[in-house]
C-alpha cells in the first residue's frame, strides 16, 4: 500500500514536471528575444559612437554582453575576420544559425535576426540606424507575442501536465 501511494505521488509529480518543462520553452523564448533586443541596442550605440571595423565591434560587444546573443556576435565577428573575402551576410547567417539552433526562438524570430545581417556594414550610419530600429521593433512585436503565448500556453501546459499525472494515478487506482 505504501509503495502504491509513493508511486502515485511520483507519477503526479512527473506529470507536473513535464508540464513545467514544456511551459519553460515559452519563458525561454521571451527571455532570448529580450536579451537580443538589448544586445542589438548596445551594438547600435557602439556603431554610432565608435567607427571601428564591424568584426572588431562585434567582438567587443560580445565581450560586454552575456548569453546567446553575445555568442552570436562573437561567432559573426570571428567568422568575418577569418573569412574576410566572404560576404558578411553569409558570416552573420552562419553565426545566427549556430547560436540559435538549440534555442526556443521560432523560424520567424530567426529570419528577422538573419535579415539584419544582409545590409549590416554596407550602408552609412543613418541607414543602419533605420535597420536597427526596424529590426528592434519587429523583435519587440515578437516578444509581445511570445509573452502572450507564455501567459496562455504556459499556464495550459502546467495544468495539462498535472491533469495527465492525476489521470494516470486515477487509472492506476
Amino acid at each position: 500500500m505504501l509503495f502504491k501511494g509513493f508511486l502515485c505521488i511520483l507519477i503526479l509529480l512527473a506529470g507536473a514536471g513535464a508540464g513545467l518543462l514544456k511551459a519553460k520553452t515559452f519563458d525561454n523564448r521571451v527571455y532570448h528575444l529580450q536579451e537580443l533586443i538589448t544586445t542589438l541596442n548596445v551594438l547600435e550605440s557602439e556603431m554610432k559612437y565608435r567607427m571601428d571595423p564591424l568584426p572588431d565591434l562585434l567582438l567587443r560587444v560580445s565581450r560586454v554582453k552575456d548569453g546567446i546573443s553575445a555568442a552570436m556576435l562573437s561567432t559573426a565577428g570571428r567568422l568575418s575576420k577569418i573569412h574576410a573575402s566572404h560576404d558578411f551576410s553569409d558570416c552573420w547567417k552562419e553565426a545566427v544559425e549556430t547560436a540559435y539552433q538549440e534555442s526556443a526562438l521560432n523560424k520567424e524570430d530567426i529570419m528577422i535576426i538573419t535579415d539584419l545581417g544582409i545590409e549590416l556594414g554596407k550602408t552609412d550610419l543613418e541607414n543602419q540606424a533605420g535597420m536597427f530600429r526596424r529590426t528592434v521593433s519587429l523583435l519587440e512585436a515578437q516578444a509581445a507575442e511570445a509573452a502572450e503565448e507564455k501567459r496562455i500556453k504556459g499556464k495550459m501546459y502546467k495544468s495539462l501536465g498535472t491533469a495527465v499525472g492525476a489521470l494516470i494515478v486515477i487509472l492506476l487506482l
